[in-house]
């Protein structure tokens, strides 16, 4: 093989992807993005430039300051699960045609690289568990919605909000803890990241 070919290719792949970097982050300069309830200068979302942050963006429902205060895999996993807004609840099911709860965490989370059961009580029980004073967005949500044991998840949001697939004729959307049957069911949260 043509050594001088494969240093160029490198050097072409590096210089392209910094300049396109750089490009795009002086478009976004001085730019402001607008949700329903608070307004952010673009140039404070550098943890989410390159991992889904017009998809995270466009979410209405979601607080942007709480998720650009996050680590960058947090962002990513956020940023996906929102991708899915509007897919439809199918039991048993894990892919883009359709999902269940534990099947849409699993799924997301696998994207980057975590394993997670297809079971909400199996991933809650493989969680680090945390109260609410260490929960951060990209965390689990956990609930009993029937009979005794953990039966649905969702991943935490911030802001007391999460992403999940709630149930039959429904589709992958964003709810809150404060409504009342999700605090009536809501059992506490869950890392493994």
């Amino acid at each position: 093989m043509n050594y001088k070919y494969l240093i160029i290719l490198l050097f072409l792949g590096i210089t392209s992807q910094s300049w396109s970097q750089q490009s795009y982050k002086e478009i976004l300069e001085d730019k402001m993005v607008r949700s329903s309830t608070k307004t952010i200068s673009v140039n404070q979302a550098d943890n989410i430039l390159f991992c889904n942050k017009d998809t995270i963006l466009k979410c209405d429902a979601i607080n942007k300051n709480i998720i650009i205060n996050c680590d960058t895999i947090r962002n990513y996993i956020i940023g996906k699960a929102c991708e899915y807004i509007g897919v439809l609840y199918h039991y048993g099911q894990s892919s883009e045609k359709g999902f269940d709860c534990s099947g849409y965490v699993k799924f997301v989370y696998k994207i980057f690289g975590l394993t997670l059961p297809h079971s909400s009580y199996a991933q809650y029980k493989m969680c680090n568990h945390l109260d609410s004073t260490e929960v951060k967005p990209g965390d689990l949500v956990f609930f009993i919605t029937r009979g005794n044991n953990i039966s649905h998840v969702g991943i935490y949001l911030g802001d007391n909000q999460f992403i999940h697939s709630p149930g039959r004729g429904r589709s992958v959307s964003i709810d809150s803890l404060d409504l009342h049957y999700y605090k009536r069911h809501f059992v506490g949260f869950g890392s493994v990241l």
